[in-house]
């Protein structure tokens, strides 16, 4: 059974100031696929080499897998689904695969919109795409495609069936990926000249931000062993020379106590002097966790990315956001206080700005 995974080549100029970044959806989909057997796994990161659709084409043909599995984002939805077109022309007895946040809420669009696509993963995607790559290796798919949580799909008389919604992955601290998919000299954090890895600590978040979709996709909140993910991180700097890591997380401070050990188990293996790091967190936490600036500071930590979202109250009301402006301007003085980088997110375009507000 081979099994080859596509990044689509989506390109937008400021998600790329900073560098290539890993695309860690590959690692762990691939790390659940190897620990139930499937070996024979394949990485075409079309993004990263800028592959056009004649070198895509080239290098499926030379692969010939048995099942062709892509992602998007919003942005790259129809460069996802042109890929899979590509991968029906030249590899027609493929089944071919779309997961990520898109697919999975507008899985009817994308059907209409590619009737190509054979088989959508709605949610977090390993534990699913799993045991459907089981059930095509036995010989279930597509009989028993009904009885696979997660997933979506056109019946032959053309009316669209999403299964039940799948678990989220309960057992995170499980989830082993596997990073040498990835080639590693191609994802440079171009601020600091190093290569860069984006590793999971927690997956969800308790907050319901009117304009996030991550809460909506993930559900519910988990978060793994400090210890673990710090092991993780060892592997990525010992194994792959990762100069720098961003958390993928929403909000990894929202469980203090666990980032709390995850900074001081950093520090106790004398990490902070070979890596460094960066995260997304929420400015009420930077508040709250003032006295322990000094702490994340040691552990590496040199950039933060603040949700702050607006500068005027009546917007971050209308997000849902919880928070007040005061508090945005407070936490970035902390922030630059600690000597840590201050990057601040705001939302722009909505139905009553202008290009002058």
């Amino acid at each position: 059974m081979r099994i080859v995974l596509i990044h689509p080549n989506y390109h937008s100029g400021g998600a790329e100031i900073a560098g290539n970044w890993p695309p860690a959806w590959v690692a762990y989909l691939a790390g659940s696929l190897k620990q139930v057997g499937f070996e024979d796994i394949h990485f075409l990161d079309a993004m990263t080499n800028d592959l056009s659709e004649e070198e895509l084409r080239k290098r499926l043909v030379e692969l010939q897998p048995d099942i062709i599995g892509c992602t998007a984002i919003t942005p790259s939805i129809y460069t996802a689904e042109r890929c899979l077109e590509i991968a029906r022309e030249v590899c027609p007895s493929a089944i071919r695969v779309l997961g990520g946040i898109h697919a999975t809420f507008m899985y009817k669009q994308v059907f209409s919109e590619a009737p190509w696509v054979d088989v959508i993963v709605r949610g977090e995607g390993e534990e699913i795409f799993a045991e459907f790559v089981q059930a095509v290796d036995t010989g279930r798919w597509p009989q028993e495609r009904h009885a696979i949580r997660g997933l979506a799909f056109i019946e032959p008389d053309g009316s669209i069936v999403a299964t039940p919604a799948a678990p989220t992955v309960k057992n995170f601290d499980a989830v082993t990926p596997d990073w040498s998919l990835l080639e590693w000299e191609k994802y440079i954090y171009v601020p600091l000249g190093v290569r860069v890895a984006i590793p999971n600590m927690a997956r969800g978040c308790p907050f319901t931000c009117s304009f996030c979709s991550q809460w909506k996709f993930w559900r519910d909140y988990r978060i793994r062993d400090p210890k673990k993910v710090v092991d993780e991180i060892e592997t990525l700097v010992n194994d792959h020379q990762v100069g720098f890591f961003i958390l993928a997380d929403e909000e990894p401070t929202i469980n203090r106590k666990k980032f709390i050990a995850f900074c001081r188990e950093l520090i106790a293996r004398g990490l902070p002097d070979r890596v460094k790091w960066g995260i997304n967190t929420r400015v009420t936490d930077i508040i709250r966790d003032e006295e322990y600036l000094a702490l994340y500071r040691e552990a590496g930590l040199v950039h933060v990315s603040l949700g702050t979202e607006a500068a005027a109250q009546l917007k971050l009301d209308r997000f849902n956001k919880e928070t007040k402006v005061e508090q945005n301007k407070r936490a970035i003085q902390l922030l630059r206080d600690a000597d840590i980088f201050t990057e601040a997110q705001f939302i722009v375009g909505l139905d009553n700005e202008t290009p002058e507000t």
